[in-house]
Order: structure tokens, then sequence, then C-alpha cells
């Protein structure tokens, strides 16, 4: 699965894909329930001087901008654009258009964050080790990814997913990386009944209107429940290590 190409695009596909993942990203900006809970998740983990590796549209970028000096990677020159408009009024806040590879000096940062990206990068293993490299003893990695490979659907194909994670492989990836203290869990238990019908089974996008009526109705729940209850299994996966 690791090796895997299957998130690869052809050349033909690449403007449909690319339209698929802006209206994904279109969709997280009227998230805001569901935005908000990310972030009260994995706000105790942000702080000094903050990597967020694949910044997109700038979702969650002015919240890091406010809690620690920015640094924020977007491969796309065209996010990147709208990316630095978002944080044209931060001054602690730089937007840099590259690939992670090779961009982030040796112990540069004291937090790493990538939300709903490594999913998206073919040699997730390196990427890993870069960002390892990248941070300063004691710095932590923050990441967001889709879980569970029983819901690899066509619409992940669409925009550029390699895979989807399970908990004990992440965290066994992260630790022969070098990270020494590792904790993970599954978010969003309902969602992964969700994107089963939805995507797997009928095949279908889960943007507009049925995002919308995620977040409005449903996110509020979930968030208030997952406060007390760990879910065994769900829609998306939280990693955080440590750098010792």
């Amino acid at each position: 699965m690791r090796g895997s190409q299957r998130g690869a695009r052809t050349p033909a596909a690449f403007d449909a894909a690319d339209q698929d993942l802006l209206d994904v990203l279109e969709d997280l900006e009227h998230s805001k329930n569901y935005s908000a809970w990310i972030l009260e998740l994995i706000g105790p983990h942000i702080n000094g001087r903050i990597f967020e590796v694949g910044a997109g549209r700038g979702t969650y970028s002015t919240y890091f901008a406010d809690h620690g000096h920015l640094t924020a990677l977007e491969p796309s020159e065209v996010l990147s654009v709208a990316l630095k408009e978002r944080l044209k009024d931060y001054p602690n806040a730089v937007v840099i258009t590259a690939q992670l590879n090779g961009t982030a000096a040796p112990g540069s940062y004291d937090t790493v964050v990538l939300l709903n990206v490594l999913e998206h990068i073919a040699d997730d293993h390196q990427a890993l080790r870069d960002i390892y490299e990248s941070l300063a003893p004691g710095g932590k990695m923050v990441l967001w990814v889709p879980a569970f490979e029983a819901l690899y659907g066509k619409f992940d194909q669409r925009i550029g997913h390699y895979r989807r994670y399970r908990l004990n492989e992440l965290a066994a990836l992260v630790h022969n990386v070098g990270f020494q203290q590792v904790t993970a869990k599954y978010t969003n238990m309902p969602g992964f009944f969700a994107w089963w019908l939805i995507v797997r089974v009928l095949g279908r996008a889960p943007t507009g209107r049925l995002a919308g009526v995620h977040d409005r109705y449903f996110v509020p729940v979930i968030r208030r429940v997952e406060r007390v209850v760990r879910p065994p299994i769900g829609q998306s996966l939280m990693v955080v290590a440590q750098r010792s």
C-alpha cells in the first residue's frame, strides 16, 4: 500500500482533480464547527516556531499565526496567492511556495502541522523523515489524516489521496522515523459510516450540501460525545509525536 501510485493523476484528469480538491477546501471554509473541533484537539500542541505543511488556502493558518511564528508551505502557486492574501496582515507569517523536500533547515521549528496532507504525498516515509529533521529537540509533529483503507474510494483518488491510514500502522511508521513519544486516536466515528455509504456504496462526493448538513447538525453532537468517549474507529486519525 505504501508504494502504491494509485493516487497519482494523469494529465487529462489534472484539471478535474484540482477542481474536486478546491471544492473540498471550499467546504472546509464553511465548515466552521468541524474546523473548530480540529483546532480544539490540536491547539494544546501548537506553539513557538510553527511550520504548516500544505497550508492550502489558509483555512487554519491564521490560527497558527496567532499562536506563534508561522511558516506556511504550499506547493500550489494558485493556492499560495490566496494564502498570501489571507496572511498579509500577519507580520509573523511567511508563505513559501515549494514542495516539502529540502525546504526546512534542520532544527528550525518547534511545531510541524500537516492537516489532511500526508495522504497526498507519495513517499510518506521520506516526508516524515524530513519533518523529524526540521524539528528542534522537544518539538512536536501534529498529523490529521483520513482513516481506514476500507473507506478508500474513487473520490479519494480524484483528489489525490495515495492512501488512508490505520492507527497502529501510522504510529509504527512515525516511531520508525525516530519519534519517541507518539499518541494517536481516531475521530468522527459516525463519519466513518457516512463516508462508507456516500463514497464507497453510492459513489458520491461528500461535498456541497452534504458537507453543510454534516457540519451544522452532526459535528456539534459528535464533538461533545467524543470528548468523553474514545471511538474505536473513525473517519479521521490524529497523531501527535515529539522529537526527544
